[in-house]
């Protein structure tokens, strides 16, 4: 990481302080959980376990269409399963979902590599250490902290200039608005369709089919997103932005 991004002097120390931010101390009453999710930012993760015995049930990245299944004809997703419930593990949504199981005693680590399922459950009062990290493996996903970062803060300068240009006090800054006598209309079948973004350096992903429209977040080229409706050409995402709600982003870029 050091070598990569050439960090040094203040900046070193900058990026070492945001390090130990992702480093948390979880204290649970026997009987605390965690639903079943990935860490966000594709990251990994370990957790040293303190004090007391928790529970951890795990699965490979690729059971998320068993774990946190779609709703039948769209619309959305399921309830995630939890693990310890027989009946839920038993349901035609859930059933075949691999699953990993282990629990961890005082001095024991487990390390979460990226984009796996985990849950826990605290056996006994539990003090747990968690830290997140990235390697050369998923290392791109630090990139697209700091990319998005950057397209916020371009996002905020045209929405400065847009103020300016209705005021008057500047020029005209153009947007792209969804047309208000276009209906909204799913695509294909019903079931979400992959698109690859091709536009560099990224697309911004917004709370409504328009560029006016708040910014929920960004998808880099070479990142795939699913649509499953279209708008004027906007494609509504099939998956909720970490912001919640349905994102929207322009079919041919911006």
């Amino acid at each position: 990481m050091h070598k990569r991004f050439r960090l040094g002097g203040d900046s070193l120390e900058y990026a070492t302080g945001k390090v130990r931010q992702l480093c948390k101390v979880f204290i649970g009453c026997r009987g605390a959980i965690t639903r079943m999710h990935t860490d966000n930012h594709r990251a990994h993760a370990w957790l040293s376990q303190l004090h007391g015995h928790k529970l951890y049930v795990a699965a490979p990245p690729g059971e998320g269409r068993r774990i946190h299944p779609r709703r039948p004809g769209g619309g959305g997703r399921l309830p995630r399963l939890d693990p310890l419930d027989a009946s839920q593990r038993a349901a035609p949504q859930h059933a075949g979902v691999e699953l990993w199981a282990t629990v961890l005693s005082p001095g024991e680590t487990i390390v979460l590599p990226e984009g796996w399922w985990h849950y826990a459950a605290s056996l006994s009062p539990t003090v747990t250490l968690m830290c997140n990290f990235w390697d050369q493996s998923n290392v791109r996903a630090v990139e697209d902290i700091f990319t998005e970062q950057a397209a916020r803060a371009l996002d905020e300068q045209r929405r400065e200039a847009a103020a300016k240009a209705a005021s008057g006090a500047g020029p005209p800054v153009a947007a792209v608005s969804a047309a208000t006598s276009s209906a909204e209309r799913p695509i294909g079948d019903g079931e979400p369709r992959l698109y690859r973004v091709v536009h560099a350096p990224f697309v911004y992903l917004r709370a409504a089919p328009s560029t006016e429209a708040p910014m929920l977040g960004i998808a880099r080229k070479g990142a795939t997103v699913e649509a499953d409706a279209m708008r004027d050409g906007w494609l509504r995402l099939a998956e909720p932005c970490k912001g919640g709600g349905c994102g929207w982003v322009l079919e041919h870029g911006g």
